[in-house]
């Protein structure tokens, strides 16, 4: 006759198989927050797309505790001069409890020349408040996971402004990410639905993963 197994025995080995069971929401972060970062240019593309500009592209991870835990430093810059920067901008990620799904929070900075070129002294970051950001209201992105990488599009209605006029301007984003780059869709129009930033042909920035992220 076959010994009966004791069933304290049988639930540790439920709670010991349990307690080894990977976490999906863990998983699918780590794999963001490891993915996400990185050194790009669009230059295969925009020698194909004259409309498409040459840019250089950094996501730099930062430690900003009073902001967020997995706080991300963006900068765009020309290609051809790093020193003409576009864009200075913050990620702030957080997972989404129960699923395999992440909110990335954007913020601009309320004195951007502050932290130009923060991806080069990213302890910078130490020193950054809330205060010092100017979040983007309705502008969240929702990534979700997409084959072997991620894509993200805003969960609000985004919301931005015209540089010259101060008019108020529909905004659109999306984001696909792999480990070969990241693409990037940005659209404006105005209230009558005209466009004003973006092409309209093909509104994508595509941009290859460089091998010179110094982190």
């Amino acid at each position: 006759m076959a010994a009966r197994k004791s069933p304290w025995l049988l639930l540790g080995l439920l709670v010991a198989g349990c307690a080894t069971r990977p976490d999906p929401t863990a998983q699918f972060m780590d794999q963001l927050l490891a993915m996400l970062p990185g050194s790009y240019d669009n230059l295969a593309q925009a020698r194909g797309s004259p409309e498409h500009a040459p840019l250089r592209l950094v996501i730099a991870p930062v430690q900003a505790l009073l902001v967020g835990d997995h706080v991300f430093y963006v900068q765009e810059m020309a290609a051809d001069n790093p020193q003409r920067v576009l864009a200075q901008y913050l990620y702030q990620v957080n997972e989404v409890q129960g699923r395999e799904m992440a909110v990335a929070s954007q913020a601009d900075f309320a004195e951007p020349l502050r932290w130009r070129n923060g991806q080069s002294n990213r302890d910078l970051f130490h020193a950054l408040l809330p205060q010092d950001l100017r979040p983007r209201a309705g502008c969240d992105l929702l990534f979700k996971r997409d084959g072997a990488g991620f894509a993200a599009a805003l969960t609000g209605s985004c919301r931005g402004s015209a540089a010259d006029t101060g008019e108020a301007l529909r905004v659109e984003q999306r984001i696909t990410l792999d480990a070969d780059g990241i693409a990037m869709f940005e659209q404006r129009r105005d209230a009558a639905g005209r466009l004003t930033y973006g092409e309209e042909a093909d509104p994508w920035y595509r941009f290859a993963r460089r091998a010179d992220a110094p982190w």
